[in-house]
């Protein structure tokens, strides 16, 4: 009797070390990578994990054939960088620009403002494009994503009005970024060091 409590009392003993230790890598791993941190460029090269990037303004215009659908926007917490993917319809990309603002932030249409969780607001705006159907079904369902990336802390849509597509990066602090444009399949790619 007196072996058997002893086996139990050393058995919970490690339970409750394992468990401990469990807790504590969650506590200080973040989200696990994923597949999209793992991109190749439109040659099938990786998309290499190392960059300078800018913290300046960056733009790209495009000519204006039909409205783009948004169609998703991706997030990966990578190692070195958060990144976030945007897919678009068919084979054309709208115009973009990309551009830390200053708080506060607001919503494009009513002209509210919308909080947003950071230090620094990377703002990306995208021209004669929708995140919306012809029927009004939006493609973006979720619209505010509060995130656990090293740097990316929320996603927000603050703009899907009259051809005109915007989001707010919320990050713990202002950091390079990068823009990759993608043709197979239709994308954006943003990523922030972190």
């Amino acid at each position: 009797m007196k072996r058997s409590s002893t086996l139990l009392s050393f058995l919970s003993a490690v339970i409750d070390a394992c468990v401990l230790l469990s807790l504590a890598s969650c506590a200080t791993q973040g989200p696990a990578p994923s597949a999209l941190c793992s991109l190749t460029d439109d040659n099938g090269n990786p998309i290499p994990a190392t960059f300078t990037g800018t913290l300046n303004p960056r733009h790209q215009g495009h000519a204006a054939t039909h409205v783009v659908l948004v169609q998703k926007a991706e997030i990966a917490c990578c190692e070195g960088y958060d990144r976030v993917v945007f897919a678009f319809e068919g084979f054309h990309h709208p115009t973009w620009k990309v551009r830390y603002v200053h708080a506060p932030i607001q919503q494009c249409a009513s002209g509210n403002n919308i909080a947003v969780t950071g230090n620094a607001f990377l703002q990306i705006s995208m021209d004669t494009a929708q995140a919306h159907t012809d029927a009004g079904q939006p493609t973006i369902t979720e619209r505010d994503r509060h995130l656990n990336c090293r740097n990316l802390k929320q996603l927000v849509l603050t703009c899907d009005f009259e051809a005109k597509v915007g989001f707010v990066l919320g990050l713990a602090s202002k950091k390079p970024y990068r823009l990759i444009e993608l043709q197979n399949p239709t994308g954006l790619v943003v990523d922030v060091k972190n």
